[in-house]
């Protein structure tokens, strides 16, 4: 690392020392000091904060049975967050970035757990999961807005047990706010740099008992002009488009609506609508201007929750729906060059319906009870000008829907899952977690997912935590049955991924104001699917092993100062070549501080490091270079009582970011884009905030 990363990480360390040296001090006096006087402090009852996405039941922070942050909506407007990547990019150990090979959607890499289509990091929208079935992941192009966020919950690590496939390097949980959160009307605007616009609108009270929320946001952006890509596939002049702008523009609007009659009826809708989001890079890593991704998505759940039907029981009935329509516009090279385009069309439905019992009987046992079926299928279509099945190459589009060629035939997939699991307070301080889920899949055969995490709150500022669990990912429908295209061949007779994880973590408050938090983790995957190949195809192609740590320290310096901050280090490799896990950071370092410095206003800080990112084993380029980058937000509340500003600078030295572009032994350079993909320059955007 240069002088200037030695810099920051020096800051972070330091950061992290002075305090414990302050508390050396003060806590002489203080070690007897009774619990209920620390819950009095802001920080407190930060860690205090319940988490149930590790145990499916409600557990403070600081004793839940796994590695987890939790983002408030506080936290998310003082930090000036647009998206959830941005939220995501401040917890420990993930980090968010394009993916080149998947059009540019997000990848959500924990712990060094990465790959091109990246669905190891499981989403879910209070509880329910957001996966697209044909890939296993995320919708592409898909950014969350975070104007109807509560908070974030995330776990470093499996979760099968609970939550069953695809809870493998880590979960994410999104709560949206519900009507006395939101309590009134609340309104916002936001626009900036490359003619970003953001806007939402919500409104939320009890109507007859019932606990009823709305909201509505919308995005569009221009994207930024100046992040230049010198060369890509065609070389860098004509016929190519290169050196050009990469194309990211992109509109979305997220729809939210919930209702909450006692806890007892609950139902809740998301919708999402994307329209003309270009695709960065494309399909064949060829600038051009023409591609984009046009979807819907709809996110139903309805639950039923009774603690007094029978003793001892706390029962709880679910039923969700998820319906997902894609449409994709490849225009997969300058039409003045070779007038190729696909147009491939998806329409995913998945619906399932869970039963639960928490049995509270049995004298210092939790016992969770869980069964539930869920069914999901996908319907295709395509349009395209290219061979095979195309009598005029390259020109008018045809429908190849009853095609043998079509891209891949329909697909469905059922499945049915039980779960036992136990809370065992074993003696006063000692908690023991044990759980084990089976699922049974239609079309690949039946898995079991082992969890066991013991609990030791050995005082009451230091909690000490031991964890092991094992989960799984199936293959996707594209990563299987994929076929006819020109990027990307499918492979049917690949399996399911496995992870197993070892975790040691200590939450530690040494003083009233401090806390920190030092995690350790080691893991091995077995079956790991990645593309690669000639052609590219998807394969179970490596097994792989990591380890790491992670540290975190929140400080409150002074009633008007809070300081945050952590690292993360984490070093993969393939278990028979020993060759380090590409692309993914080594090194992540970030360090946050909110000043109240006038009473109504605050400044907000952000710094990241991000260094020792490795090139694939075989690829002639030069190592990533690392990279700093610097956010500033000062906001002023309460104007009029009802009126909030912001104004923001985003990569506030304009560092010039790279993401790499995939690593291919049949490009000159190692790939087609060599000198890999430019992130945004500065930005500025102001803020408006209305509550009624």
């Amino acid at each position: 690392m240069n002088a200037r990363k030695c810099l920051i990480v020096v800051i972070l360390l330091g950061f992290c020392s002075v305090p414990l040296v302050a508390w050396a001090g003060e806590m002489a006096g203080d070690e007897t000091e009774a619990m209920a006087s620390l819950l009095e402090m802001d920080l407190e009852q930060l860690t205090g904060l319940e988490v149930s996405l590790a145990t499916g039941s409600l557990k403070p922070l600081r004793l839940a049975p796994a590695v987890a942050s939790v983002i408030t909506a506080e936290d998310i407007e003082k930090m000036g967050a647009a998206t959830l990547d941005d939220v995501l990019q401040t917890v420990p150990g993930l980090y968010a970035a394009p993916s080149g090979f998947n059009i540019f959607s997000s990848i959500w890499s924990i712990r060094g757990v990465r790959t091109s289509n990246n669905p190891h990091v499981l989403l879910l929208i209070n509880g329910v999961p957001l996966t697209q079935v044909i890939d296993g992941r995320r919708a592409q192009t898909y950014h969350m807005q975070v104007a109807m966020i509560s908070r974030v919950e995330v776990v470093r690590g499996p979760g099968s047990a609970v939550h069953g496939a695809d809870a493998f390097a880590g979960t994410v949980n999104v709560i949206t706010k519900d009507g006395q959160e939101v309590d009134g009307t609340k309104a916002g605007l936001r626009y900036g740099s490359f003619e970003t616009s953001d806007g939402w609108l919500q409104h939320g009270s009890t109507y007859g008992g019932w606990d009823i929320v709305g909201g509505l946001e919308g995005r569009k952006t221009a994207g930024d002009d100046e992040r230049i890509v010198e060369q890509d596939r065609l070389g860098s002049g004509a016929p190519s488009l290169a050196p050009g702008p990469l194309d990211t523009r992109s509109q979305q609007v997220d729809a939210h609506l919930g209702f909450n009659k006692d806890n007892r009826w609950i139902a809740r809708f998301y919708g999402v609508l994307l329209e003309d989001n270009a695709m960065g890079p494309g399909g064949t890593q060829t600038l051009n201007y023409d591609s984009f991704v046009d979807g819907r998505q709809l996110l139903a759940d309805l639950s039923y929750h009774n603690n007094e039907l029978v003793s001892d029981w706390d029962l709880s009935l679910q039923a969700t729906y998820f319906y997902s329509y894609f449409d994709n516009d490849f225009q997969l090279f300058p039409a003045e060059y070779l007038n190729m385009r696909g147009n491939p069309i998806a329409t995913t439905q998945t619906s399932s319906l869970e039963a639960v019992g928490l049995y509270h009987g049995v004298s210092s046992h939790l016992l969770r009870f869980a069964a539930g079926l869920k069914y999901s299928d996908v319907e295709t279509d395509e349009y395209r000008n290219f061979p095979p099945g195309v009598t005029d190459p390259y020109g008018q589009m045809i429908h190849s829907q009853d095609s043998p060629y079509i891209y891949m035939k329909d697909q469905y997939r059922s499945l049915w899952h039980v779960s036992l699991q136990d809370e065992w307070s074993l003696i006063k301080g000692w908690e023991l977690t044990a759980g084990l889920r089976y699922d049974d899949y239609s079309d690949f055969g039946a898995t079991t997912n082992p969890r066991v995490a013991l609990v030791w709150e050995a005082r009451y500022d230091l909690t000490t935590k031991l964890m092991y669990g094992r989960a799984f990912r199936p293959p996707a429908f594209n990563e299987m049955y994929i076929n006819y295209n020109p990027s990307v061949v499918g492979n049917s007779a690949i399996t399911p991924e496995t992870i197993d994880t070892y975790e040691l973590a200590f939450d530690y408050q040494p003083a009233r104001n401090l806390r920190t938090v030092v995690s350790v983790f080691y893991f091995e995957i077995d079956g790991l699917i990645e593309l690669g190949g000639t052609p590219v195809a998807y394969d179970n192609r490596r097994d792989q092993k990591g380890h790491g740590f992670e540290l975190e320290v929140q400080w409150q310096a002074f009633a008007e100062l809070k300081l945050s901050g952590n690292l993360s280090n984490q070093r993969s490799e393939d278990m028979d070549t020993g060759e380090q896990t590409p692309d993914t950071p080594e090194w992540q370092a970030y360090l946050t501080g909110n000043w109240l410095f006038m009473p109504q206003w605050s400044l907000d800080g952000q710094v990241y490091l991000i260094s020792t990112r490795h090139r694939a084993a075989d690829d002639p380029r030069e190592d990533i270079d690392d990279y700093e980058m610097v956010n500033l937000t000062i906001r002023r509340k309460n104007i009029f009582k009802h009126w909030d500003m912001a104004l923001a600078v985003r990569n506030v030295f304009d560092q010039d970011i790279r993401e790499p572009s995939p690593y291919d032994p049949a490009a000159p350079d190692g790939a087609y884009i060599p000198n890999d993909y430019p992130m945004e320059g500065r930005a500025v955007w102001a803020e408006l905030r209305a509550s009624f």
